[in-house]
């Protein structure tokens, strides 16, 4: 078997749907392999804002998180494969290593660039993905 736990890093950009429709591609080889879709919230620490503000920032981001991961529930709905839904707060690119390592996952898979929309062939944190995980990342152009 190719793979047998496949992690998905998911924002709602198109990089990153088009990275879940390959996950799908690759899960339906075998109905055993199981997919961890995880959306990070990755709140900025600063010493300007305002705890209220603060937790209201907070809370929305939250709620998009959310929000994005019933989508690609929606998107996973019609598939055998068993998944799970993940929304963790931290730094992005070291939520994925660590989430990977925790869970037994034997491949990642995520978009070149998220939201942020650097003009790099690699953003930052797909670039810290490759660079540091033990095991294959497929990146999604």
């Amino acid at each position: 078997m190719l793979c047998s736990k496949i992690l998905v890093a998911y924002d709602g950009s198109d990089l990153s749907e088009r990275s879940l429709e390959k996950a799908i591609e690759i899960a339906q080889m075998n109905a055993a392999i199981e997919m961890d879709i995880l959306y990070t919230v990755d709140i900025p620490r600063t010493p300007y804002i305002v705890e209220d503000a603060f937790n209201s920032m907070q809370a929305s981001m939250h709620q998009h998180g959310d929000d994005i991961l019933a989508e690609a529930k929606a998107k996973l709905s019609s598939i055998e494969n068993t998944f799970r839904f993940f929304k963790t707060e931290g730094q992005a690119s070291q939520v994925i290593l660590e989430h990977a390592e925790q869970h037994g996952c034997d491949l990642i898979v995520m978009g070149s660039r998220g939201l942020s929309g650097v003009k790099e062939l690699l953003g930052s944190v797909s670039h810290h993905v490759v660079q540091y995980s033990s095991i294959p990342v497929f990146i999604v152009k």
